[in-house]
């Protein structure tokens, strides 16, 4: 196994060993026109990607790079494989010569100069001309392609191996599943289904950061929105979290222990163990409703209770939640059968 520890290291400027470094283009929200082109912003997530827009607009467009962010999440870095938009808050950094993987293993690297910057410190195109890191080096003191290239190979299929490892223990039930469209349904309200309790108020003052996670009434990341280190009374797990406040309807499936801001509604099932693949076809059955919620028309505490959802029935007229789990349960499996087929043709 290649270990970084037996490669000589040196010291590099990012204009040595990328001859084109450029910025994106200031483009602003509202000059935003919907379309297919991921947009990359200075965001740590989703590999910087915050929104798709058109291409036809004048702006440049990048691809098959490292991005750097300067401010907001400064220093996230990322390898983009696909063409992109960059925000004015992303420097695009190339070399021809590099593939994926040197990009990759580069990305690791330059993703550490986020702990000498802030938002207070951002790196403006003057720090970055002027900013190095290590790289293992070959014999003639130049940047060792090979050996980044297969470095990151052998890890990529350790963790392939592992995957399949993991896909091998998934034991499929057998029969064939109903599909939906043949289910009979009914509608219920959604207190009689779950019992619904409060998150609690914590403001940014208050949070010690920590290693639990904070559910926000966001719609993105799970709905973790920060990380804090003292649980409260409203710590809970196996459990749906459902906004009613910010992006309503909005909901997601916790398996792990967590705190709930008071945006946030957490649901457990009435008459039923609550079971992560109910759970989650609970959670597609709420979220149909979004539509008819809005700033205007918030998602409160009694309308989410007499909200109606439509559930899969059995022959006594009661919820299926047989039928849900083994539903879920099919689901998993095809994901998992698609990225398993994926990742052995690839």
């Amino acid at each position: 196994m290649l270990n970084l520890n037996d490669r000589e290291w040196k010291p590099f400027f990012l204009t040595e060993i990328f001859p084109t470094i450029q910025r994106g283009k200031r483009l602003k929200s509202e000059n935003h026109v919907p379309g297919q082109m991921p947009y990359v912003s200075s965001s740590a997530m989703n590999n910087g990607v915050d929104n798709f827009v058109s291409n036809t607009q004048r702006v440049r467009i990048f691809a098959d790079c490292l991005s750097l962010a300067n401010s907001g999440s400064v220093g996230s870095s990322f390898y983009e494989p696909f063409a992109f938009v960059a925000s004015d808050h992303i420097t695009h950094l190339k070399n021809e010569r590099y593939n994926k993987y040197h990009y990759l293993f580069i990305a690791a690297l330059t993703n550490r100069l986020s702990k000498k910057y802030n938002f207070n410190r951002e790196i403006n195109d003057a720090r970055i001309s002027r900013e190095k890191i290590m790289l293992p080096v070959d014999e003639t003191g130049k940047p060792d392609l090979d050996f980044m290239e297969a470095y990151c190979k052998e890890r990529e299929q350790q963790l392939i191996e592992k995957y399949k490892a993991f896909i091998g223990r998934i034991v499929q039930t057998g029969g064939v599943i109903q599909p939906l469209n043949e289910a009979k349904w009914k509608e219920y309200y959604i207190d009689d289904i779950f019992t619904i309790s409060a998150g609690k108020r914590l403001t940014k003052a208050d949070m010690d950061v920590g290693n639990i996670p904070f559910i926000g009434a966001t719609d993105s990341n799970n709905g973790i929105t920060g990380w804090i280190a003292t649980p409260n009374s409203s710590f809970d797990q196996n459990v749906l979290g459902v906004n009613y406040n910010g992006s309503v309807v909005e909901n997601f499936y916790h398996v792990y222990g967590c705190v709930f801001s008071d945006d946030v509604k957490r649901l457990h099932l009435r008459n039923h163990s609550d079971n992560k693949f109910i759970l989650l076809f609970c959670k597609v059955a709420i979220l149909q409703q979004k539509g008819k919620y809005t700033y205007g028309y918030k998602f409160n505490g009694h309308r989410m209770e007499r909200q109606k959802i439509l559930l899969p029935v059995n022959e006594h007229g009661h919820p299926d939640y047989d039928y849900m789990e083994r539903y879920g349960r099919k689901i998993m499996v095809q994901m998992y059968q698609r990225y398993t087929d994926y990742i052995t043709i690839r």
